[in-house]
């Protein structure tokens, strides 16, 4: 039934919450299980972009800081993601990893696209009232834009 699933993880203990569940549909659907990270640009940038004021001298420091902290990101998010498969793959399961840069869902809804994914499984963060209305759901969005099922874990008690 499921052959490609995807699990979007972002390096909290409660994206892993999914995991559990993609390592038991995989197990059930002899599934290969995709890791995907998106590493979220916008604040590097912003430095890069500024007001427009900025000297040539700030605007190559800036430029420099973002391409650093966007390299150290990728490293990181490729680290964790290897880690992250080791586990799984030591329990029989078969697993690609990838990291992107950008804009979360729009990455999620590509990846889904590019790969064949026929379930998404990620967890929710918890988040509700002003919080929830400032940041957003991830999760939420996914699944109001997917074409695919998401699995969606809820915030342990």
């Amino acid at each position: 039934m499921y052959s490609q699933v995807l699990v979007p993880l972002d390096g909290s203990e409660a994206s892993e919450r999914a995991l559990p569940h993609a390592h038991n549909l995989a197990n059930a659907f002899g599934a290969r299980v995709h890791l995907l990270q998106v590493i979220s640009l916008s604040h590097e940038y912003e430095a890069y972009l500024g007001g427009g004021e900025e000297s040539p001298m700030v605007s190559e420091y800036s430029i420099d800081m973002a391409e650093q902290i966007t390299a150290t990101a990728q490293t990181k998010a490729e680290e964790y993601l290897k880690a992250t498969a080791a586990r799984l793959e030591a329990n029989g399961i078969h697993v690609q990893t990838s990291v992107r840069q950008g804009s979360t869902l729009e990455n999620i809804t590509n990846f889904v696209a590019e790969n064949g994914i026929d379930l998404i499984v990620m967890s929710t963060h918890g988040r509700s009232g002003l919080q929830r209305f400032l940041v957003g759901s991830v999760t939420d969005r996914v699944i109001r834009s997917s074409h695919v099922p998401v699995l969606a874990i809820p915030p342990e008690d």
